[in-house]
């Protein structure tokens, strides 16, 4: 993803996300859960028919069909899979019905995982787990002795163990963290704090707060100095750690192993702990938004101080509003409403206001109408007379001269068009024409067919007709059983069938500077707005290819 676009891999990869986010994200989340409740449920498979029977037992009632086409989903964008086990089946029905089991995925089991936690989790507090800081110390003091002792002669079993559990630890300590600065974070931007609800935060944040950063304190010196003890040797301890064997994929490259066990993951000890030469150590930042929290917190206070001494408060205000709102009835709350808001019904005022299109009616709601352009001498100071000299008008020639040449441009095609068509004026069987005279003629087509209203009977005859400035030419229209018209052009083939066709050069071809010259109009003006042309075509038996 360096250039900011996904790989398909990638899409694929997110795709198993989709299940939770779709129209029946309720049915999936439902079936994901019986795939991954319990610890074995990673290890087990189902059968369409086991998890419509176990959907019953919770009370969503779902059809066998509907939960195979479920669970196709699920294994098409990778949370299940098709089971590889063998079945014994005493019937063709019982075969039938557990020929197909399904088990969970890798992906899908890490998915599922993210969603219920995601589900689950409150917007409230979180306790950071500063009880990490000496299991972190005392795993990183055993493996400086061990490298310092003998790492050679150590087991790399046991030195993968202690290496995995000092980076879960830290994994649980720097999430628990980030969770518990963000909802501070949420608290102290509030400006609308109660005094009961400042009090309790007040006396959570002294008390707590200043207990972890105490603990970060007494601890961050030590652990950093292990870390720069451990620093030289955390290749080689890396390395020993790894001969305990590990899984081989398919291709032959090895599996994704345990954080802390590749040399490269051991920097994000050291940037929170230690820090860098461009970088302040991360727990210097814990510290520093403590610091930053009681700031804020003395923010709110002096608020609440002013407040109390003016006998006047922003959420007070907002407060006895909303009761003033609840104790009223429909006529004292809307008199309550544009007094406190001052919303009024909308006013006429007395200017001319440039509509560049059509006026807005009378009868259209201002909630929807677009905003009148208010002169700014109106609007500020209440002058009704524009001052000033007036602005220029703007120039549109250019603007214009572009688009009558564009309709010079199409005229010209319309008229080549219309000069080709009559040019195979009678019975059409079969035509090889260009786009434009392809386009001319399934206009005339529409338009006949607009104009009959309906479908064509054995007695009906659509007739449309295309006058430019050089030629007029029609277009006849009759079902007839067997008959088709074969159209071929650049673009394609289209073939009408039970349709019989006739071109009628109904005028001559004169020069376009000829006074007798017929008025020019277009075919599509003899269209039924009401009959799209689509519409037509389908119903006398179109097809195109």
């Amino acid at each position: 993803m360096s250039d900011g676009t996904l790989s398909p891999q990638e899409r694929l990869t997110l795709g198993a996300l989709r299940y939770a986010v779709n129209d029946e994200a309720g049915s999936y989340l439902a079936i994901m859960r019986l795939f991954t409740d319990g610890i074995s449920g990673f290890l087990s498979d189902q059968s369409a028919d086991e998890v419509t029977e176990r959907l019953h037992e919770h009370g969503i009632d779902l059809d066998r069909d509907t939960v195979d086409q479920r669970l196709s989903y699920l294994v098409e964008h990778g949370n299940l899979a098709r089971s590889p086990r063998e079945t014994e089946a005493r019937s063709v029905r019982e075969y039938l019905s557990n020929r197909a089991r399904y088990q969970l995925t890798a992906r899908g089991e890490l998915v599922q995982r993210q969603v219920e936690e995601l589900l689950t989790r409150s917007e409230g507090a979180r306790e950071v787990s500063s009880e990490m800081l000496p299991g972190i110390l005392s795993g990183l003091t055993g493996l400086v002795a061990v490298c310092e002792r003998d790492l050679d002669g150590a087991d790399p079993a046991q030195l993968a163990t202690r290496i995995a559990t000092v980076f879960a630890q830290f994994e649980v300590l720097v999430t628990s963290t980030r969770q518990f600065y963000a909802y501070l974070a949420q608290v102290l931007t509030r400006f609308d704090l109660g005094r009961d609800e400042f009090v309790s935060f007040k006396s959570a944040l002294i008390d707590y707060l200043q207990r972890f950063v105490d603990e970060i304190s007494q601890h961050m010196p030590q652990v950093g100095d292990q870390l720069l003890r451990l620093e030289p040797t955390i290749p080689a301890l890396c390395e020993r750690a790894a001969e305990s064997g590990g899984l081989k994929g398919l291709d032959g490259s090895s599996a994704r192993r345990s954080t802390g066990l590749s040399a490269e993951d051991w920097s994000s000890l050291h940037t929170w702990f230690i820090g860098s030469a461009d970088r302040r150590a991360d727990a210097e930042n814990v510290r520093r938004l403590a610091t930053d929290a009681l700031r804020a917190l003395l923010t709110n206070l002096r608020r609440l101080a002013a407040g109390a001494d003016r006998h006047q408060s922003r959420y007070g205000d907002l407060v006895r509003l909303a009761s003033w709102f609840d104790d009223a009835d429909d006529e004292v709350s809307h008199a309550l409403w544009a007094n406190a808001f001052g919303l009024f019904p909308a006013r006429h005022v007395s200017f001319a206001a440039e509509t560049d299109g059509d006026p807005v009616p009378s009868t259209k709601s201002w909630w929807d109408a677009p905003a009148a352009e208010v002169p700014i001498g109106l609007r500020v100071r209440g002058e009704r007379q524009a001052g000033g000299r007036a602005s220029q008008r703007v120039d549109y020639s250019t603007a214009k001269q572009a688009r009558l040449r564009e309709r010079r441009e199409a005229e010209q095609r319309l008229r080549r068009a219309a000069t080709e068509l009559a040019a195979h004026a009678g019975p059409v069987t079969d035509l090889r024409i260009s786009d434009e005279a392809r386009g001319a003629l399934l206009d005339l087509y529409a338009a006949a067919l607009a104009r009959v209203g309906r479908p064509l009977g054995a007695a009906d005859q659509a007739r449309a007709e295309l006058t430019t400035s050089g030629v007029a030419v029609a277009l006849l229209v009759d079902r007839e059983p067997g008959s088709q018209l074969r159209l071929t052009s650049p673009s394609g083939v289209l073939v009408l069938h039970d349709l019989r066709c006739k071109l009628v050069a109904t005028g001559e071809v004169r020069a376009p500077g000829d006074p007798h010259t017929p008025p020019r109009a277009s075919v599509l003006d003899q269209a039924d707005e009401r009959s799209p042309a689509p519409l037509a075509m389908r119903s006398a038996g179109g097809e195109d290819r």
